[in-house]
């Protein structure tokens, strides 16, 4: 998407740093509460030890003395390190003391730990806006650090989790439930076992492109120019060039997976599109634009770091999935963004060297009017793209690529006088851009120029795409192919829009949710579009009546409805072949009853606040 989204100013400590500090949340509360048990524990054994002194009739008065001062002052923990003395307790006393000690112990380490990684986590964070170099080691030490941390802080507190939800009914209102020891018990071993997977899950780097290898040709024109550029900048060729029908320009050095073969080595990514609508100076800074990444080893970091940085990710989603690791997830997700200030300050760095030296190959004005053009392709395409979506009938054709070839250049003409075009960026598969007001002022121009107000004034000469072979072919063939998937997908979206109100929109809807039945001995379900039915029931239960469901253990689904007053139903799911697929359908059925009234809600408010839509760049489904 090519439009900038930026994290509200003043948010980061609300949005990062206070979530994070609920991982110490646990190992706080049980640390306070088992240092409460175990004094709670000290005053009833002492008292009874005391009751036994002040009875024991072979003691002296002096002795019975010395005996209630040294039990009065030693806590009954402290004597439990005397062998002896702890013979003499029963043992299930000496159990509880055992494990309110441990407990102390583990929630001690687990915050003094924590604030260990914190303080060495930002170091990390610090030192990585050192250089590129600094930061691959800082991140790499950092995950190492942090992922390590994150799997011994959910087995750790999710024993410190266990043990409360026994000991805080127990000691307060001498009972303990079952039940919520084993639910606790079972939520600590499924995140362990989430955490523990994701450290060791393997993760697949694939980084597949849609588009068509042009083989190095030394002849070929558009090697020659490729050459060429290459010389100015001062690099060498890429190892293989893709073109695509994507809006943008990218090169890494990250394996490139395209149709069912894998390519190494420095790769760039041209997009046939764009490069039809580009003037040949602004093609030539676009490219050298890219080249330059070579020449300064950009994408030599990126590949390093992309692989922690999607290990990261998944690491994350594992510690979110698991529940009561959230704590942990937010912890995690603090440092993230944190690293991600400093990717966000050398991603800008390369992006500004980048551009003086396109700038020195080509001209200010090829640079600006290539960022200008190129920022304005990506919102029209976008924009096209969201107004197809948004159509609520099913499309004979998505021409979206005729509809960019009727409209562009006139869209491109007012472009720039238009608002906030400044906070705009070029899309990117890697890396954040700056926005386009600092990328032209960083170059010498100003939007507000008479120059650049012209830049856009005439089309573009296409000249680079002209130096592709067969280009308008290979275009033509991955439109089709886009455009298909687009109108697919558009299509099975519909269903879930549409209350239907037209004979055209139920049967939309009904081509995508027909009815089905499911057999059971106790008699047949029966889901539709906008009910469901069961032998049992007097009469069908209408989603739109619906108010709660409820799975009970015993496999029992529990329909709260609105009708004539509130009423219940349920349906006994395990007494089907396949209770969970009727679930699933239940589910299917409903949802799309749910979403469809979000979406009519939600276009209605846009038609009583028409501003309330934004009108920039935007990122469709499909897109």
């Amino acid at each position: 998407m090519s439009q900038t989204r930026q994290v509200p100013k003043f948010k980061f400590l609300t949005t990062f740093v206070l979530p994070a500090l609920l991982i110490f949340l646990v190992p706080v509360l049980s640390y306070f509460f088992f240092w409460h048990a175990q004094s709670r524990f000290d005053a009833r054994l002492r008292e009874s030890i005391l009751t036994q002194i002040r009875a024991d009739r072979n003691l002296s008065q002096e002795q019975r003395a010395q005996a209630i001062e040294f039990f009065t002052e030693m806590p009954v923990s402290r004597l439990l390190e005397i062998e002896q003395f702890a013979a003499s307790l029963p043992s299930d006393t000496r159990f509880y003391y055992a494990t309110f000690h441990w407990m102390i112990v583990l929630s001690a380490a687990s915050i003094l730990v924590g604030v260990g990684v914190f303080l060495l986590t930002g170091l990390c964070v610090v030192l990585s806006l050192a250089s590129p170099f600094v930061q691959y080691l800082s991140l790499s030490v950092g995950w190492h650090v942090l992922r390590i941390y994150g799997a011994l802080q959910t087995i750790v507190q999710g024993i410190l989790l266990v043990a409360l939800s026994f000991w805080v009914t127990a000691l307060w209102f001498n009972a303990y439930s079952v039940k919520l020891i084993l639910v606790t018990g079972v939520l600590a071993l499924v995140a362990v076992g989430l955490v523990i997977a994701a450290i060791f899950r393997r993760i697949k780097d694939d980084f597949v492109v849609v588009g068509q290898v042009i083989e190095k040709d030394e002849g070929g024109p558009i090697w020659i120019e490729l050459r060429r550029i290459c010389g100015l900048v001062g690099t060498e060729l890429p190892d293989q060039l893709i073109a695509g029908i994507d809006d943008n320009f990218f090169v890494t050095e990250q394996p490139v997976t395209v149709g069912d073969k894998t390519y190494r080595g420095r790769t760039l990514f041209v997009s046939l599109s764009l490069l039809k609508q580009l003037q040949g100076g602004e093609a030539d800074a676009v490219l050298a634009h890219e080249m330059a990444h070579f020449s300064g080893q950009d994408t030599m970091y990126s590949q390093k770091i992309s692989p922690l940085l999607n290990r990261y990710s998944h690491y994350l989603q594992a510690l979110h999935e698991g529940g009561v690791t959230l704590p942990i997830y937010y912890f995690m997700l603090c440092f993230r963004a944190l690293y991600q200030l400093s990717l966000g300050k050398f991603s800008r760095h390369r992006e500004f060297r980048a551009d003086r030296i396109a700038v020195a190959t080509t001209s200010v004005r090829d640079v600006a009017g290539a960022l200008l053009r190129t920022v304005a392709y990506s919102t029209y395409r976008t924009s096209v793209e969201r107004d197809l979506f948004k159509q609520e009938q099913a499309l004979e054709t998505a021409n979206v690529s005729e509809r960019i070839e009727q409209g562009f250049h006139q869209y491109a003409t007012r472009f720039v006088s238009g608002p906030d075009i400044g906070n705009l960026a070029p899309a990117h598969p890697f890396d954040s851009h700056p926005p386009l007001a600092q990328r032209l002022q960083a170059i010498g121009m100003h939007l507000e120029s008479e120059e650049v107000q012209s830049l856009l004034a005439t089309p573009g000469d296409g000249r680079w795409y002209q130096y592709i072979p067969a280009a308008e072919q290979l275009e033509k063939e991955q439109w089709q192919q886009f455009e298909e998937g687009f109108r697919q997908y558009h299509e099975q979206s519909l269903p879930f829009r549409f209350l239907p109100e037209t004979d055209e929109e139920l049967a939309i809807v009904v081509k995508w949710f027909p009815p089905i039945t499911f057999e059971s001995k106790q008699g047949t379900l029966a889901l539709d579009h906008e009910k469901m039915a069961f032998d049992k029931w007097p009469a069908p239960i209408r989603y739109a009546e619906l108010t709660n469901l409820t799975l009970k253990d015993n496999g029992v689904l529990q329909m709260s409805y609105e009708r004539q007053g509130k009423q219940t139903q349920s349906l006994p799911t395990s007494k089907f072949a396949g209770p969970q697929e009727v679930l699933g359908a239940i589910q299917h059925y409903y949802g799309r009853y749910l979403a469809a009234v979000a979406y009519q809600k939600q276009k209605k408010q846009e038609a009583a606040s028409p501003d309330a839509t934004a009108t920039g760049a935007g990122s469709t489904p499909a897109s």
